[in-house]
Formats: C-alpha cells, structure tokens, sequence
C-alpha cells in the first residue's frame, strides 16, 4: 500500500536409534500435515481414509501416509534488528528452550540478522554448543528479512535431506531487502522448506506508536487524505497478513505473541508440531502447464483447524529413490 510504505520511509524504525524411514519416489509430492481439535490439541490419531486430497481441484489418490516421525533439520533464524537487551535475553531463552525439545536424530542452526546475516552455529544436536552460540545475539538496526531467508534457505537448507524447516522470529518489517516476498516464496516451494513465523510485532507496534515522529505522520495522513484511518495500525495488519500468507503457503503457520514472556510457549507449540505431523504423498500429473499447482487437504472428521502446504512445484516424471 504506497500510501503506508511512504509513511514508513519517512521515518526508519527506531526502535541412538534410527529414525524410522519410508522411500518415496522423486516425482511423489510429499504433504505435511497438521490437524488440531476445536480446543487447538493435535490429532495424531487420523487415517488415510479421513482426508481428501485435491490437485488443482481434482482429487488425487493418497499413495502414502503416516505420523512423521523422521528426523528434522531446523534453522532458527532470529531478527535481531532493533530488539533490546531485555528482548534479546528473552530470545535467548525461548529458543534453548526450543532446542532442548528436540531428539538426538535432528539438527539444528542458528543465524541472527539485520542488514547483515551471521552464522552463530552449524548444524548440531549439541545443546552446549547451541547455548554457547546463542550470547552471540547482538542488538541490529534495519532489516533485511527477504534477502536473510532467501541466503539461509540456499547456503543452509537445499543441500540438506528429509524434513526441512525454518523457525523465523522478526516483526514483520523490511526496509533493507533486494528480494521481494514473492522471491522467498518460490523458493521455499520449490525446496520443500516449511516456514514458522513467530512474530513481533504486536510487541512491537506499542513502541511505533509511542514515537512522536511517527504519531505526527499518522496525523499528516489522516489530515491531507480527510480520513480516520489508523495508519499505523493498518501498516501493522498489513504486514501480518504478509507474514501468515508466506509461511501457511509452505505448510507453516505464524504465531503472535501479545507479550514478551509468550515467546517461549510460542516456539514450544512449533516444537509439538513438527513431531506431531501426518505425512501424505501423491503422485502429480504427467503433464501441467503451470509450474506452481495448488493443493488442498480436506480432514472428513471434525476438526477445528488443518495446516498443510498450499502449492507444490511441478517437476515432471523423473523418479529417484529418497
């Protein structure tokens, strides 16, 4: 929205086992599934015969499924751009909390980010060297979001087996990137990547609000265009509907804590989630002319809410075993 955008470029933020295994062929596409009751408690007891799969609206038969239970490379990618000390320490500790939820068959990074990227940590399943990594976090300014998950998800996740994740902590707000939305999208399709979002800005925009700069910008706008619009709050819905369209598209969710001490209990539902989840597959057709088809899974029981990829990348008939 040009009218928003302007008003927020005139003023910057200131503010031992092994896992259990399955062989798919390269040209099934493979659905994560998550299904919660009406109370928001996952169901891991559902069969094949209970959902519906359609491909672009016509049904396709589910070749396989089962409660994925298979290892989990996971990058927590944390936006450190204007957070302070008290939000860093809390970040710091939602996610070892986090960490220490996973077993010993996954593995875990960890990248921080502004308008710069770092590595704190490679992948691992060593708790020690994940606490370690973590009193690296320090304090940023503006943002880079696109341009960060794009280099994480090539540099970290493409190259990478099974099941694939990023775990992002931002508020939503970029005013650094090169990449647009749409970018990061098609990759993460294209890769098989899930997105989680745990997102700050409702902590954030009491802060923007208190800002006289920005309270008197929101007037200018409310004067010159002769309208009573909340020009902030409206930017700030704005970017949250960004958020939940990219990551429910890739088979995600965003989270919203309205408190800084929710943080924890919002990386620990992720945490549930991944190792709760049904795994469908199907095969695609032998010919599409569109490269991004779109999915749908329907649960025949009643539910309170199902999460699953939206779209999926058409790759033809080549077949290789996983």
């Amino acid at each position: 929205m040009p009218r928003l955008a302007w008003l927020f470029l005139c003023c910057p933020l200131l503010l031992a086992q092994e896992p259990p295994s399955f062989q798919i062929k390269a040209n099934y596409v493979k659905v994560p599934v998550s299904v919660f009751d009406t109370n928001g408690q996952i169901l891991t007891n559902l069969t094949r015969e209970q959902f519906i799969l359609l491909d672009e609206n016509e049904p396709r038969p589910i070749e396989n499924f089962l409660l994925d239970k298979t290892a989990i490379h996971v990058i927590l990618m944390l936006d450190v751009s204007s957070s302070l000390r008290e939000e860093l320490e809390e970040i710091q500790e939602a996610a070892l909390q986090f960490a220490q939820a996973f077993s010993r068959e996954d593995r875990i990074a960890i990248v921080s980010f502004s308008d710069q990227l770092e590595l704190l940590q490679d992948w691992t399943n060593d708790i020690k060297k994940l606490r370690k990594s973590l009193k690296h976090l320090e304090r940023g300014y503006r943002t880079a979001l696109y341009d960060a998950l794009i280099s994480t998800a090539r540099e970290r996740l493409t190259q990478v087996p099974g099941k694939k994740v990023i775990i992002l902590l931002t508020d939503g707000l970029d005013n650094e990137s090169r990449s647009t939305l749409d970018d990061v999208l098609s990759l993460l399709i294209e890769s098989d990547i899930s997105l989680y979002i745990v997102s700050r800005t409702r902590l954030v925009q009491p802060k923007i609000e208190r800002n006289e700069r920005v309270d008197f910008l929101n007037q200018v706008m409310k004067n010159v265009l002769h309208e009573e619009k909340d020009f902030i709050d409206l930017y700030f819905r704005e970017k949250e509907t960004s958020l939940s369209h990219l990551a429910e598209a890739t088979g995600g969710r965003v989270f919203f804590p309205e408190k800084l001490e929710d943080l924890k209990s919002s990386y620990m539902r992720v945490a549930e989630e991944l190792k709760s989840q049904y795994i469908l597959t199907f095969r695609p057709p032998a010919s599409s002319d569109k490269t991004f088809r779109t999915i749908e899974v329907i649960c025949t029981q009643d539910i309170g809410r199902i999460y699953h990829r939206k779209k999926y990348n058409w790759l033809g008939s080549e077949t290789s075993d996983h």
